[in-house]
């Protein structure tokens, strides 16, 4: 049976949502601790919050995906990571590879944020609407799948 790909617009949100919820206990804390919205993207400050972003960025994603199958964000929008030849479930190493690519190209200096959204706006040109995070880690993204 052939998967449904997810379409592009619900894997924009899940990302959005998925990055929000990255950046959002980042802002809490920052704040806490008494710094400006402007201290969090220069100097020290700014380094220190973008660590912390991708971490947990890194982290929720990899778990998620490796887990669950999906992030809060996939889970919100009825998306659901698959491995793209058995349709079953993602190991651990995929969903690392697959969180990996998009913060290795991110941070590429001075053209890191043009790269990063790259590895996503490659699936609008692929058949199987596969982003270059995709095809490293072989996966799919399909609407409500079940892992096998």
């Amino acid at each position: 049976m052939e998967p449904v790909l997810a379409p592009l617009g619900r894997r924009a949100l899940g990302l959005l949502i998925d990055q929000t919820a990255a950046a959002v206990p980042m802002i809490v804390v920052f704040l806490a601790l008494g710094y400006q919205f402007d201290e969090m993207v220069t100097g020290t400050p700014g380094f220190w919050f973008n660590i912390g972003f991708v971490a947990i960025g890194l982290l929720h994603e990899t778990i998620g995906v490796a887990r669950f199958g999906r992030t809060l964000g996939k889970w919100i929008t009825g998306t659901r990571v698959v491995h793209a030849v058995s349709l079953g479930a993602v190991s651990l190493s995929s969903a690392l590879i697959r969180s990996l690519v998009p913060a290795a190209f991110g941070v590429v200096p001075g053209i890191g944020m043009v790269l990063g959204m790259g590895v996503y706006l490659w699936a609008f040109f692929d058949p199987r609407r596969q982003g270059i995070h995709d095809k490293a880690a072989g996966t799919l993204v399909v609407l409500n799948a079940q892992p096998a």
